[in-house]
């Protein structure tokens, strides 16, 4: 009978004491959850920005580059008008230097200018280089008569470079170029840098024209400055 009294106090007492332990777990299970609800949460990590400086050129560097991608100069030139000082005379005989101031078309006046009177249909015109010496030819430059009827101007310029020697327009290239029926400057490029002492021109007159009328010409040589 003692034996079962005595067991029934200690089944009390293991009981109180299970009690006892799920409390503080229960308590401290509370404690903890309250801590991470309300313990103070780390910052957030801000990111990192990373900044590259580059090297800026100094202005001696920046006028270096620049000079270095200069282009070279230009050459420069000079165009000479083998007219000016020319002699100028008929390419053929037939007269016409009577009748005809050939000067007046290379004076290098836009106002004064020749009529070709019917019934001539053309002028040859023979003109010799000051000095006699050949002299390249790139460029022949013609300036309509000013105050002219377009339809009563000269229509076509032949052009033949004449060598150093006999004075011979047969076998030569023959350059032809239409003048103009308006009052616009044209320039006419010579192909191959021709080289003579002079020039024969062949003019032509318009077709039908009582008169026709021829501006001023200029003949150029372009080359080189010294």
């Amino acid at each position: 009978m003692r034996d079962g009294q005595s067991s029934k106090p200690s089944a009390v007492k293991l009981t109180n004491v299970h009690i006892v332990v799920t409390s503080l777990a229960a308590i401290a299970g509370v404690a903890i959850a309250g801590y991470q609800a309300f313990a103070p949460q780390p910052a957030a990590q801000q990111p990192v920005n990373v900044v590259v400086a580059l090297d800026q050129p100094t202005p001696d560097e920046t006028v270096a580059k620049t000079d270095a991608k200069t282009d070279a100069p230009a050459l420069m030139t000079e165009t000479l008008n083998l007219a000016a000082n020319a002699s100028f005379s008929a390419a053929l005989k037939d007269g016409s230097e009577n009748r005809y101031s050939f000067a007046t078309l290379f004076d290098g006046a836009s106002d004064t200018f020749l009529a070709i009177e019917a019934p001539d249909e053309e002028l040859n015109i023979l003109v010799l280089f000051d000095g006699g010496a050949a002299r390249a030819v790139t460029a022949l430059e013609y300036v309509p008569p000013a105050g002219v009827d377009p339809q009563a101007m000269a229509t076509t310029v032949d052009v033949i470079v004449l060598p150093e020697g006999q004075l011979e327009a047969s076998g030569r290239p023959v350059i032809s170029f239409s003048l103009p029926q308006s009052a616009e400057t044209r320039t006419f490029a010579i192909p191959g840098r021709a080289e003579g002492k002079g020039l024969w021109l062949r003019v032509a007159a318009a077709p039908g024209a009582q008169k026709s009328y021829v501006g001023d010409f200029r003949i150029l040589s372009e080359g080189i400055a010294p």
